[in-house]
């Protein structure tokens, strides 16, 4: 009798902490993740990432703009390796706002005469004008996501 009184707690207490270990999440998997997520940042002004998809969005994200800042957001896409041609220009004031989002998506255009995909990719540059930050680079790939079932065929 005595012997069930013990073992019983036993059993119930190894199950507990089994459940506990077993539920908790795994801080080197957080980690992890933490880690594939770097920005790219010129002072408060970043990007998600540094290689993008065809048909992904590229997302801006400004935290910590001064009030004294304005200027404009201008992305460039690749022309050849020497020049670019302004894609997008956005505006930025921090007396209207100090923090905030933006996003586009790189998209064949025959009213802006992008008319095949090759005209997306290749290294992109984003000057923040009315700064001293530093230009931010990255790389639009030949190449679509798995969950996108798009073609990208020539517009023009």
């Amino acid at each position: 009798m005595i012997k069930v009184k013990v073992i019983i707690p036993i059993i119930i207490i190894i199950i507990i902490v089994g459940a506990i270990i077993t539920f908790t999440p795994n801080e080197k998997t957080i980690q992890e993740i933490e880690i594939e997520e770097e920005w790219i940042k010129s002072g408060p002004f970043s990007i998600d990432k540094n290689q993008y998809n065809l048909g992904e969005k590229i997302f801006i994200v400004v935290n910590g703009l001064k009030q004294e800042e304005k200027g404009k957001v201008v992305f460039f896409r690749p022309l050849n390796n020497t020049s670019w041609s302004n894609y997008i220009t956005m505006d930025f004031d921090g007396k209207d706002k100090t923090n905030f989002n933006l996003y586009f998506e790189p998209r064949l255009s025959e009213f802006k005469k992008i008319c095949s995909v090759n005209e997306l990719v290749g290294t992109w540059v984003v000057k923040i004008i009315g700064t001293e930050y530093s230009d931010i680079t990255f790389e639009m790939m030949n190449q679509t996501s798995s969950w996108d079932e798009r073609t990208f065929e020539p517009v023009c």
